[in-house]
């Protein structure tokens, strides 16, 4: 619960720290229900309609984790989706039993439904569980060492928690220990899920923090590092590379994808990172790759504050628009580069083109 309102009250949140909130809230429920079954009776059932979000957003968490590029679909949804509705229909199942030993529905065959929906329940749970291990090692090979740390400790937590839920319990207990201790032993399983994903948050923020001070460092020595670029070099950058550069700009607006890397433009241009980096200091005048894109960015975003279609868009969504991964860095760079946060741009600047656009129509 305290892990639940540390992110909820944060302030620049991002879809992960969302889903992170829902989870540990019907994590709360589930306790809730097992802590008040005794006393509350058959509502406790209501109670665990709230518990449907466990194991399904356990894995789009996983996804958006150690997912960059669109990490959830509608598809991925939809799938969560279903697991939340089979866990609801299983709950109002038990209270309308509860309610009246000869429930509505007596025959066979709605108590067949009623079996076939539990099992198609448990499993796709585990299912899911499985998915959401394999999201953490995937490509492990080719990460980066503290990403591969992060997928070290988010999938170690979630082969420990399953293992101490329902297999080291079955060696060590009788039928009737586990009975007693099963509240003790799938709360130290939760909990350790949860404190892996608060851990990896953690350590992603971390990285992101280190990347957007390089970045200021870099905005600070633009000018020292431009003023060194020689002539020559730019004799040595292909024209048929700059035209790529550009099309990739221009046409197809590459810079709006976030956690965008130098090697993803080598990627669609098929030449070596050197390449392209040398273009951008020697053709475009820029120190560097980071700082080449957010400016795309910052002048897209510019065209978002003050555009009367955008007038109801939140600072995060032209931000995430833009290309940027989080708030705190989209203003960060927008101020270096424009010498205005965000907001206080569009105030100062969106009356006035608006009623520009106005006297132009008029």
């Amino acid at each position: 619960m305290g892990l639940m309102f540390l992110n909820a009250l944060k302030k620049d949140k991002q879809l992960v720290h969302y889903l992170f909130v829902i989870f540990c809230g019907s994590l709360c429920m589930v306790a809730a229900q097992k802590l008040s079954a005794q006393s509350v009776g058959a509502y406790q059932y209501l109670i665990g309609l709230f518990t449907c979000a466990t194991c399904n957003v356990s894995w789009l968490i996983a996804r958006t984790l150690f997912r960059e590029h669109s990490p959830i679909s509608r598809r991925h949804v939809a799938f969560a989706v279903t697991i939340a509705g089979l866990i609801m229909f299983n709950q109002t199942w038990h209270y309308l039993v509860s309610l009246d030993p000869q429930p509505l529905p007596t025959s066979d065959i709605m108590w067949r439904l009623k079996q076939g929906v539990n099992e198609v329940t448990i499993l796709l749970s585990s299912s899911i569980l499985a998915l959401s291990f394999w999201e953490a090692i995937r490509g492990y090979s080719g990460k980066t060492q503290s990403q591969q740390l992060q997928s070290i400790l988010f999938a170690s937590a979630f082969f420990l928690a399953v293992f101490n839920a329902s297999i080291l319990p079955k060696f060590i207990f009788s039928a009737a220990e586990i009975e007693l201790y099963n509240p003790i032993i799938i709360t130290s399983s939760a909990l350790l899920i949860v404190l892996a994903m608060q851990a990896v948050m953690a350590l992603q923020a971390r990285v992101k923090n280190d990347q957007a001070l390089k970045q200021e460092d870099d905005i600070g020595t633009i000018n020292n590092d431009t003023s060194h670029l020689n002539e020559s070099g730019n004799q040595d950058v292909e024209p048929e590379l700059i035209v790529g550069i550009t099309k990739l700009i221009n046409e197809q607006q590459l810079y709006l994808q976030a956690s965008l890397k130098i090697s993803d433009f080598a990627q669609a241009l098929m030449v070596p990172e050197y390449k392209v980096s040398r273009a951008i200091r020697y053709h475009y005048k820029v120190a560097n790759f980071n700082l080449f894109i957010n400016q795309y960015r910052v002048k897209y975003a510019k065209k978002l504050l003050i555009c009367d279609q955008a007038k109801e868009w939140s600072i995060l969504s032209i931000a995430l628009e833009s290309g940027f991964s989080s708030l705190a860095t989209f203003n960060r760079v927008f101020k270096s580069i424009v010498g205005d946060i965000p907001n206080e741009y569009r105030k100062q600047n969106g009356d006035y083109y608006n009623e520009g656009i106005r006297e132009l129509v008029d």
